[in-house]
């Protein structure tokens, strides 16, 4: 099932009438046994299980509607809607089915009462994107959740190699706290993701709301080991943000950046993985989770001497 996705584009000038279906013309990626038939539009899933789907059409003007409705709708009955006041513009939406009666099939359909004329100025008009979830817990169903696991597969280590170790967490929520590396907390009932404690009187933290944690005294341990990325890896936004930064930078690199208006750090990259970057030098170590950083500038030249790790909060 992880393996199963189908991403269609519609890259046509043309129009669609009131209760048309959406016609894609070409198939980005397929992989898996999901259906489609160009003529129609009709997408099916012929297997039960999990699914995600979602949209988003460029839209250059309708003919008199005040607004724009796309729908997608299956043919058990389920409709999901994306609306825009809009009559230009960017639209998307999103849908989960979960289908224990498959085959299935259903379409994307302009229910504007109007026509949707798009323009000839961009490549693509439109994109649809269908996706299997993984029910056995293997990959991560978003990119964001598979640098979260990275995070808590890492700090799973570093709770045992560094215990009581001085650590500066910072967020996107709080001043920067600064005690000692505790232990991590899991629900019975929660899967990968953990909140860390710190201090001897614990206080524990969110995890997703971290953006670097800086070791001020503690030599990084090369015995950590780090998740290798789901095949595929999941397509969207997030996924976009992650391998950016992943190929935009590289070991060695010195980088200044930021996670935010208040903090900013800089070092020399001593790990590149997808969702972290790790920075450490002879005395100290930082963790930082990629999806968090706002900007990036490499630094060269004469600025780079001695370029140790730094880091602080306004």
């Amino acid at each position: 099932m992880a393996s199963t996705v189908l991403q269609l584009q519609k890259n046509s000038v043309t129009s669609i009438l009131d209760s048309g279906n959406f016609i894609f013309d070409q198939v980005i990626s397929s992989a898996g046994n999901l259906g489609y038939d160009p003529v129609t539009g009709v997408v099916t899933i012929p297997e039960n299980g999990l699914y995600i789907v979602d949209w988003w059409v460029s839209i250059q003007s309708t003919s008199g509607s005040p607004g724009t409705t796309v729908q997608l709708i299956s043919d058990k009955g389920q409709v999901f809607d994306s609306n825009s006041p809009n009559k230009t513009g960017n639209m998307g939406g999103i849908a989960v089915l979960n289908i224990d009666d498959a085959p299935v099939t259903f379409s994307l359909v302009n229910m504007s009462s109007a026509t949707l004329f798009f323009s000839g100025m961009i490549s693509s008009k439109a994109n649809l994107r269908i996706s299997a979830v993984d029910s056995g817990g293997g990959a991560a169903d978003n990119s964001r959740c598979f640098a979260l696991d990275q995070f808590a597969h890492v700090l799973e280590q570093i709770v045992t190699l560094y215990p009581g170790a001085s650590v500066s967490l910072f967020s996107n929520r709080l001043a920067t706290i600064t005690g000692p590396i505790n232990s991590l907390y899991r629900s019975p009932d929660a899967g990968s993701i953990p909140m860390l404690l710190l201090g001897d009187e614990p206080v524990a933290f969110s995890i997703d709301k971290i953006t670097v944690l800086y070791f001020p005294d503690s030599v990084y341990d090369s015995s950590i080991t780090y998740l290798t990325p789901p095949d595929p890896f999941p397509q969207n936004c997030d996924t976009d943000q992650i391998k950016n930064i992943h190929d935009y930078v590289a070991v060695g690199d010195s980088i200044s950046f930021t996670t935010g208006p208040t903090t900013s750090a800089s070092g020399d990259i001593t790990i590149n993985e997808y969702g972290i970057l790790v920075f450490a030098d002879a005395t100290s170590m930082m963790l930082v989770v990629t999806p968090q950083i706002f900007s990036i500038q490499k630094v060269t030249g004469a600025a780079r001497a001695d370029h140790s790790i730094s880091i602080s909060a306004q």
